[in-house]
């Protein structure tokens, strides 16, 4: 495993005249600045990027699929499906029947579908083709207290709940998949599922929508976020207590690498379609963006706000 690479990603803006933000060259994701009650592309590749100005602004929430290719916004007590964001461009779509303010969301792998939930009243609902004509299903009672959730491309809501994690699939009950107290992260991918309980634990689960299977796969001193790789071989367990990424290979369910972070990591959220992370949010407006790429030599990306700030 070749060392990390910390850099620093600016882009000259010498010879560029002042204009309105356009896309000039490739996006890395979109984050939700909450500070800037927005959502910014992060413009340029890992090594050259910086966080633009806001394209969707005056939010209260927001919730971006990975790649950018769709989002979920809260501004005005109303709930929109946001599409046209690869062209910095958004369309607004204003969701009818959706739940109030969401609390957290999670999205599938490919930005079809989405998951909201409000803790208050311990609802969850599928919003279907956010990017487009978003439509929302009736909302699901899983019970107040989720920690963590996910959702396939199926349609199934995976939810750490306080007595466990359980599965709740369309016409069927819900079913209980492990009795992991304090989930903190779940990811799924093909059949299997992994979830990262606040104990350190981190489990697989196999046929998780079939006859689910549950072992231990490792233990990370307090994990924040988990990641499968894009191509679903490699598993990505973000650790705090040891500012580190642990790397599993899937097949042989074995140790592959640890990634060192000059940061505390706060999440694993996937950013492109690419394997590309953020490990870290700003806490403030001018503070920079943290950001994971793996592969054959995986880095660390500092990702300063603006050009050059």
């Amino acid at each position: 495993m070749r060392g990390i690479k910390i850099l620093l990603g600016i882009l000259t803006a010498l010879g560029l005249a002042a204009q309105p933000l356009r896309l000039a060259g490739p996006l890395s994701g979109f984050v939700f600045d909450s500070g800037a009650a927005g959502i910014r592309p992060i413009l340029g590749l890992p090594g050259a990027a910086y966080v633009g100005d806001v394209v969707a602004g005056g939010l209260e929430w927001a919730s971006v699929a990975p790649g950018g290719s769709a989002a979920l916004a809260f501004r005005e007590g109303a709930l929109y499906g946001l599409g046209g964001l690869e062209r910095l461009e958004p369309v607004w779509s204003r969701i009818e029947g959706a739940l109030g303010k969401p609390d957290r969301a999670a999205w599938s792998a490919d930005g079809s579908l989405a998951v909201i939930y409000s803790a208050a009243a311990g609802l969850a609902q599928l919003i279907r083709n956010p990017g487009g004509a978003p439509a929302a299903g009736e909302p699901l009672a899983i019970g107040p207290g989720a920690t963590a959730l996910a959702v396939d491309s199926q349609g199934r809501i995976v939810a750490g709940l306080p007595a466990g994690v359980y599965l709740f699939a369309p016409g069927e009950p819900a079913s209980l998949l492990a009795p992991v107290e304090g989930a903190v992260a779940i990811a799924t991918a093909g059949d299997r599922l992994w979830v990262a309980g606040a104990g350190g634990e981190i489990l697989e689960i196999e046929d998780y929508a079939g006859r689910p299977k549950a072992f231990l796969l490792a233990s990370v001193p307090d994990p924040v976020g988990l990641a499968v790789a894009p191509d679903g071989k490699s598993l990505f367990v973000a650790g705090r207590a040891d500012r580190s990424v642990e790397i599993y290979d899937l097949a042989s369910r074995t140790a592959a690498g640890r990634l060192p972070l000059a940061v505390e990591p706060a999440a694993l959220e996937a950013l492109s379609a690419e394997p590309l992370w953020l490990v870290r949010a700003s806490a403030a407006g001018s503070d920079p963006l943290w950001v994971l790429k793996a592969g054959p030599e995986p880095g660390l990306w500092f990702v300063p706000v603006g050009r050059g700030e």
